[in-house]
């Protein structure tokens, strides 16, 4: 890509009530500025020194502060069809810590009806059960649609999801080092983010998968592997027809589609976790019924990318443009306008 990630995302503007006023926050050229403070950098350094800061300015060093956090990617949105229903009401009971959750926190037993007295929790698990409405589909669209799914690969990328969670950096079990509070403080913050909107959701997952996608992926793999899988196979299956079951994914430096072999039944699918910066954000993953693995030049709201019409054939380079008003949809159309 000879472009940078964020080439083909046009702007997005939300509001937020700001000390009694109506205030934007506006996203452009992959950064987020709240236009009605002027003064914003000297906002953000009287916060970071304990100063009151704004509600723009909390969720601008917020935005600042989650462009990395793989929990964007981990119970951000998968496709146009997910829904943010969680809200304010479960941000503020992050905030209060611990004791905010005592109504929230499930009780483990040994047998049906049995509790553990003092058993520890798992805060990552706790917080991906109670949170798990960031990617909660209404109904399911039907095949052949972009947003296809989830099925059962969809509910095993959850799962996959989840182990990460426990598993990972952002698990916290009491008496390992680390502050429940700051944590819980941290999530509430993502939260406030996702619950800018839909356009916002896509170009916060965009700026976490081109951050990730610069260094090797390390402990992040299982995560990232999960996040392209619950991401590509849907498209795929879109694109094909097929049951988004019947489609393998990996974490690959080429970018392929091919079926398996074998005798075996299905698609095997490899992207860079690029890929989902690149294409899946923005809303290009299918164009006209061609698969787009790659862009070679954009500049919204025009791209040049590289696009397969079918599995295990070369992708062809394809003009395309979007239709329609980018900065509030979900999932911007595409079309294509010159082979």
């Amino acid at each position: 890509m000879t472009a940078p990630w964020w080439a083909t995302f046009g702007p997005a503007e939300a509001t937020r009530r700001c000390g009694g006023l109506e205030h934007r926050l506006r996203w452009e050229a992959g950064r987020l500025t709240v236009p009605d403070h002027p003064e914003a950098e000297g906002e953000l350094v009287l916060g970071a020194l304990g100063g009151d800061q704004p509600e723009c300015i909390r969720l601008l060093r917020a935005w600042g502060e989650h462009t990395d956090d793989l929990d964007v990617l981990m119970l951000g949105p998968r496709s146009s069809a997910d829904t943010l229903t969680a809200g304010s009401r479960d941000a503020e009971q992050l905030r209060r810590g611990p004791a905010g959750w005592a109504s929230h926190a499930p009780r483990p037993g040994p047998a049906p009806g049995g509790v553990i007295p003092g058993m520890p929790l798992t805060w990552g698990s706790l917080w991906f059960s109670t949170l798990r409405s960031f990617a909660v589909n209404a109904r399911g669209p039907s095949r052949g649609t972009a947003a296809y799914g989830p099925g059962h690969a969809a509910r095993a990328t959850q799962m996959a999801r989840l182990r990460a969670a426990r598993g990972g950096a952002h698990a916290f079990m009491p008496g390992t080092g680390q502050d429940p509070d700051r944590e819980l403080a941290r999530r509430a913050e993502l939260l406030d983010l996702l619950e800018l909107g839909p356009a916002f959701q896509f170009r916060l997952s965009a700026a976490v998968a081109a951050a990730r996608s610069q260094h090797d992926p390390g402990t992040a793999r299982p995560a990232l592997a999960a996040a392209l899988a619950g991401r590509l196979a849907p498209a795929v299956a879109a694109w094909l027809h097929i049951n988004p079951d019947d489609v393998s994914c990996s974490i690959g430096v080429e970018r392929a589609i091919t079926e398996q072999g074998g005798g075996r039944k299905g698609i095997r699918a490899a992207m860079p976790v690029s890929w989902l910066s690149e294409v899946w954000a923005p809303g290009l993953a299918l164009v006209d019924g061609h698969l787009v693995t790659g862009i070679i030049r954009a500049g919204f709201p025009d791209a040049d990318v590289l696009a397969l019409e079918a599995p295990g054939g070369e992708p062809a380079a394809l003009a395309v443009q979007c239709q329609g008003d980018a900065s509030s949809s979900q999932l911007p159309r595409w079309r294509i306008t010159a082979p």
